[in-house]
């Protein structure tokens, strides 16, 4: 007769474990609900400073290091420690002068003027954070703006390109020497103005492109998975009325990853999505990139778009896109909105990629780029195991222990 009751017992314990037991599984793996304010609750995004100079700005998703040295960004996803499954880079390399002689709009080396590399000068790297008004950092921005000319570059890294460096019978750059040998003098480039400043936000930002004609373009930046970039440059050395001005942003898509998980570019184009790799040499240098058109209206999209996909498994894991208008200022203040070229090449190690736009002579331009990462896209997957769960299900499991002992001398008790 004693049974039935110790019978219901052990149910009533059944079910009180399997509970704890689905409330412990349904926290570990609620996911975001993706909205715009789906950052709201997570962590601020912070930035440190090294004893070197390097900066961090990490985010719960993203994780961001600058080198003190040169406009250049690595970027990858936070959970993967130090990138180690998939990180990127973006440098900013060489600001050139070219004469568009093809009139495709974009550059080509056989087109060079003028050029300068970015390791020419020193650079200034400075940072900060925007606060709201409860005190938390909703923007972490860093700036980087260019100095006098630096005695430490690295002078060979174009030569397998740039016109007349290893011929001197070629048609050389007017910035080689007077004597026609290969000793560079970049001091004509030395009252340049040349900026790259970065913003990360906290939440989604509605951004415009606006002249004195109103917005000609709008455009979103994702927070917490997105870093902004805005490329200002300013009394330009022009040497010509008629000649443009190219920016190369120098892209490696397998910084610090392992065999196992190498990436490849996809250049999503008007034309289709091509795929190239670093290890590539392409033969044709100053590939035109052809702005992709949606709806086929002959105007290109606002934002353009190269994704950063895993070889093995096809999966996007992270974005470099650009806008394709620019801001242009004259020196009477009026702005106009221009359109911004690109072309391209691989040269074994990485992808160049080359923003072109019109001559602004006595003027600037502004100009946005981004690097982006897809939220939920990390490759890491955290480990499984006794000694990997998080402490508050350990103290979950000792409740239930308790609830189970206190349950069970009640029975004896009876």
């Amino acid at each position: 007769m004693k049974r039935r009751p110790l019978l219901g017992h052990v149910l009533l314990l059944s079910i009180l474990f399997m509970l704890v037991s689905s409330f412990a599984t349904v926290s570990a793996f609620t996911l975001s609900d993706g909205g715009d304010d789906q950052h709201d609750d997570t962590s601020e995004p912070t930035e440190n400073r090294d004893s070197d100079g390097t900066v961090s700005i990490q985010t719960d998703v993203m994780t961001i290091v600058l080198n003190p040295h040169l406009p250049s960004y690595q970027y990858w996803y936070t959970p993967d420690d130090n990138g180690s499954l998939a990180r990127f880079m973006v440098n900013f390399m060489m600001i050139v002068e070219f004469e568009d002689s093809n009139g495709d709009g974009v550059y080509q080396p056989n087109e060079t003027l003028a050029f300068a590399p970015l390791d020419a000068f020193d650079w200034n790297l400075q940072t900060g954070t925007v606060k709201n008004g409860d005190g938390q950092n909703i923007e972490v921005y860093s700036s980087y703006t260019k100095g006098g000319l630096s005695d430490h570059w690295e002078d060979d890294w174009f030569k397998n390109w740039m016109p007349g460096y290893n011929n001197p019978e070629e048609q050389q750059p007017s910035i080689l020497s007077d004597e026609g040998s290969n000793d560079y003098n970049f001091s004509r480039f030395e009252h340049m103005t040349l900026q790259f400043y970065s913003h990360i936000y906290m939440n989604n930002y509605t951004g415009t492109v606006t002249d004195d004609g109103g917005i000609k373009a709008t455009y979103m930046v994702l927070g917490g998975v997105e870093l902004k970039i805005d490329i200002g440059i300013g009394n330009f050395p022009f040497l010509s009325t008629t000649s443009k001005v190219a920016v190369l942003n120098y892209l490696r898509e397998d910084v610090a990853s392992s065999e196992e998980h190498d990436h490849y570019f996809v250049m999503h184009e008007d034309t289709g999505d091509y795929e190239h790799d670093s290890s590539e040499t392409m033969q044709q240098l100053g590939e035109v990139f052809k702005n992709h058109d949606e709806n086929h209206d002959g105007i290109g999209d606002t934002t353009q778009e190269i994704s950063l996909v895993e070889a093995t498994t096809d999966v996007t894991r992270g974005f470099y896109t650009w806008l394709n208008t620019a801001v242009m200022t004259m020196l009477n203040g009026s702005q106009v909105a221009v359109d911004v070229g690109a072309s391209f090449w691989t040269d074994g190690n990485g992808l160049l990629l080359f923003f072109a736009y019109p001559n602004f002579d006595g003027g600037s331009i502004l100009h946005d780029p981004s690097l982006k990462l897809i939220e939920g896209g990390s490759p890491y997957t955290p480990p499984v195991g006794l000694f990997n769960i998080p402490i508050e299900y350990y103290a979950l499991f000792g409740a239930t222990v308790v609830l189970i002992a206190i349950v069970g001398f009640a029975v004896k008790r009876r």
